[in-house]
């Protein structure tokens, strides 16, 4: 990924943030009546952790550590590096496992589920998205 690249991840990654931040404030009711908003949660849900986990391969490659093969592995190497500290592994494998039932489970997503984990876990990405956009200030552009 180049430094381009991976500032549009950053971008990204905020603006989902930003919908989701407003997207918490429905009622559950409203959230499972009205198909646009459900799916821009799990729209939402998906593209941050995806970036999250885009960005954090880029700060492992840049440092100089082991290529993950999967996401579950990159949060492991990015909290054994410290560039996530203050976060259990057993969270951000349990997110990255999220992410891929949104995206290969979605028919047996339960939208009870999805409402309570972006009412309980919105502070969560945004922790680890400031503590990852943190760790990437003052990189060097790659030549």
């Amino acid at each position: 990924m180049s430094d381009a690249e991976f500032k549009d991840r950053i971008l990204h990654l905020q603006e989902a943030l930003r919908k989701l931040s407003e997207l918490k404030e429905e009622p559950l009711a409203t959230v499972r009546e009205q198909y646009t908003i459900r799916d821009t949660i799990l729209y939402n849900l998906q593209i941050a952790i995806e970036a999250l986990t885009d960005i954090g391969n880029y700060l492992l490659k840049r440092g100089k550590h082991k290529i993950p093969r999967t996401r579950v592995e990159t949060f492991e190497l990015l909290c054994r590096h410290d560039y996530l500290k203050g976060i259990e592994e057993e969270d951000l494998a349990t997110m990255a496992q999220f992410r891929n039932k949104l995206v290969h489970g979605y028919a047996a997503v339960d939208i009870d589920v999805v409402y309570n984990i972006l009412q309980d876990r919105y502070d969560f990405l945004r922790m680890i998205t400031v503590q990852l956009i943190e760790k990437s200030e003052g990189l060097d552009e790659v030549s």
